[in-house]
């Protein structure tokens, strides 16, 4: 088994909902599963991000799927785009959708479909403009490759990142997400102004202000770093055995 990693890149106004994760840094997605035939795909995402950008995540979604004549990332129509939000809240949304395209190029995990059958397994990632792929496969991935370099629609890119043995086979195979550099600075700044002192020097609004963000959207970015904190506690200290499905968004937080 090898681990194949690669990114599509896109351009700005090349895909309506990845400019919603271009114009937001917060804006993430991670699949919980993937499945592929030669016929249709479909898959559990989960999406976090501040509030108001997950509504216009809702309305980016509602759109693609009352809008005939979109195609895939390689061109082919997509005849079929239907699904069903699994659970919502305030800070993140899990979906179930499915997706059928037409004849014409298709996208990437009807490729790997076609060429590598049954056993394919994929997971996803999306953030800012790049939408991550890692596909876990037993054979070749030239054909994928070269297929699907060959017909990305314009104003998509693909780089290789890796492909090899893939972490979960290695001794140490924990996968731990790191933080964001907009996440990384709300730490830094809440450490600096006095937030985790006794008495509180500086309450979450005060801070906000002096960096020069809304209030909601600092204490989504250091609610967030906090809970990456917690996991990395967690495993390192504490010896606990945590699945490398948990996200740091998964850690809820009592305020």
């Amino acid at each position: 088994m090898r681990e194949f990693v690669f990114t599509v890149e896109y351009e700005k106004g090349a895909d309506g909902v990845m400019d919603l994760f271009i114009d937001n840094p917060d804006l993430y997605a991670r699949s919980m599963e993937i499945s592929a035939t030669n016929e249709a795909v479909w898959g559990i995402e989960k999406i976090v991000g501040p509030a108001a950008v997950l509504d216009q995540f809702d309305d980016a979604l509602e759109r693609v799927a009352d809008s005939p004549g979109i195609t895939g990332m390689c061109g082919a129509p997509v005849t079929e785009y239907e699904y069903t939000i699994l659970s919502s809240n305030a800070e993140s949304r899990k979906i179930h959708w499915l997706r059928r395209e037409g004849d014409g190029s298709r996208s990437i995990p009807l490729v790997a479909a076609k060429h590598i059958g049954e056993g394919l397994i994929m997971r996803t990632e999306r953030r800012g403009d790049q939408y991550r792929w890692r596909m876990l496969i037993d054979g070749t991935v030239s054909a994928i490759h070269e297929e699907v370099r060959a017909n990305l629609r314009e104003g998509l890119s693909l780089t290789v990142e890796r492909l090899g043995t893939p972490p979960c086979l290695l001794e140490d195979g924990r996968v731990q997400q790191t933080l964001t550099p907009e996440q990384k600075a709300a730490l830094e700044a809440a450490i600096e102004r006095g937030y985790y002192e006794e008495p509180r020097q500086q309450s979450v609004a005060e801070i906000a202000e002096d960096v020069g963000v809304s209030r909601s959207t600092f204490q989504y970015r250091l609610n967030r770093a906090e809970a990456w904190l917690a996991q990395q506690f967690a495993a390192d200290s504490l010896d606990v055995d945590l699945d490398v499905d948990l996200d740091p968004e998964d850690i809820e937080f009592i305020q």
